[in-house]
């Protein structure tokens, strides 16, 4: 079944509205799905989610389709909806927090809940350095639970050795991203490159030929309009998508397809300018699930970064919408060039995304 985002954005305020009504438990269940499977986005766009009544939000931090970029997230989330809380932070908030506090004030009548949920957490997957600074943390001299998971959780990164080694706490879920972090322009760290290894099993070879990955331009395939260029290792002087009318309206622009078995949470991405003048000003990076409903993940307005031939640049996605899974992207060019000749020719030798994928 397809859920369309405005979904994603209701689940909160219709679990509040039907969880205390027997005949409405299908809907209940699917919107406690929803949530689960965008559990970073749902917890992140809103603060809503501390007003869900305990049982929903136990079934989500339970559900078997949760989907989390890190267990991190999770423990946030928990600590927002213990609190009650009435804007977005982390847990380094509530650890400032606890200095002046105790558990008792802070979280009232839901310090039983916390103490349930943070056994939900799975802390082992979570990196040595975080959880030795939750080691030194406030959280841990004050919240007995959350110092006992801690320290459970080095001893089995220090030496695999646990009590409850057959416990879901020491597992992977099913559903988690493999994270690929931008690091420099041209890196080999992205998801294109990434598709290219057939997703880190051998050498790579172009995403295109191997059919990893499909690209489209908004103009025809040509010797100037190739759709391997995009992700090959090589500079090419010439590269263009060509304008099509759209709606009325000239569109030019390269679209990616990381195919249908993937999706990724695009949180950076990097484009090269051929070897021509013609420096994009004006232009969207798009995520879409369908390849037709498209979704604004940046969006440039006279954006001058690009200034010369062959050059890299690089963007962070910022917002909500980072956290939201797409397959396709596309980078269409909502103004013209500086090129008088040919202005709505998007002269792009190179496309590379980052961020959480699947």
């Amino acid at each position: 079944m397809e859920f369309s985002y405005w979904k994603k954005d209701s689940v909160c305020p219709i679990l509040q509205v039907i969880s205390s009504i027997p005949s409405c438990k299908l809907i209940e269940e699917t919107c406690e799905r929803i949530f689960s499977m965008h559990f970073d986005y749902c917890t992140t766009a809103s603060i809503d989610f501390v007003m869900l009544d305990e049982s929903s939000f136990s079934n989500i931090l339970q559900h078997t389709d949760l989907t989390v970029t890190s267990e991190e997230r999770v423990l946030n989330a928990i600590f927002l909806w213990c609190l009650q809380a009435r804007e977005l932070c982390g847990w380094e908030a509530v650890n400032e927090l606890m200095v002046k506090s105790t558990p008792e004030m802070l979280f009232g009548e839901r310090l039983e809940s916390l103490n349930e949920f943070l056994h939900l957490v799975r802390f082992p997957l979570l990196s040595p350095d975080l959880l030795n600074k939750f080691e030194q943390s406030s959280l841990s001299q004050q919240i007995p639970t959350f110092d006992h998971l801690v320290k459970e959780a080095l001893r089995f990164l220090e030496f695999e050795v646990t009590d409850f080694q057959g416990s879901q706490r020491f597992q992977h879920r099913k559903s988690s991203f493999k994270e690929l972090l931008y690091i420099c322009d041209g890196d080999s760290n992205g998801v294109l490159y990434f598709a290219g290894t057939s997703y880190g099993k051998h050498q790579w070879v172009n995403p295109v030929l191997s059919k990893r990955v499909i690209i489209v331009a908004s103009s025809p395939i040509s010797r100037c309009t190739d759709p391997k260029v995009l992700v090959s290792r090589n500079f090419q002087g010439t590269s263009v998508a060509g304008p099509q009318m759209e709606g009325g309206r000239n569109a030019s622009w390269w679209m990616v397809d990381i195919g249908p078995d993937h999706q990724l949470m695009c949180n950076y991405y990097t484009l090269r300018q051929d070897g021509s003048r013609a420096f994009i000003r004006r232009w969207n990076l798009q995520g879409s699930l369908d390849g037709k409903n498209w979704t604004n993940l940046r969006v440039h307005e006279n954006d001058q970064t690009i200034c010369k031939p062959g050059q890299f640049a690089s963007w962070p996605i910022t917002g909500s919408n980072a956290l939201l899974p797409f397959r396709f992207f596309r980078v269409l060019m909502a103004g013209p060039t500086t090129d008088d000749t040919n202005p709505w020719n998007c002269c792009i030798c190179f496309l590379e995304l980052y961020g959480y994928f699947r």
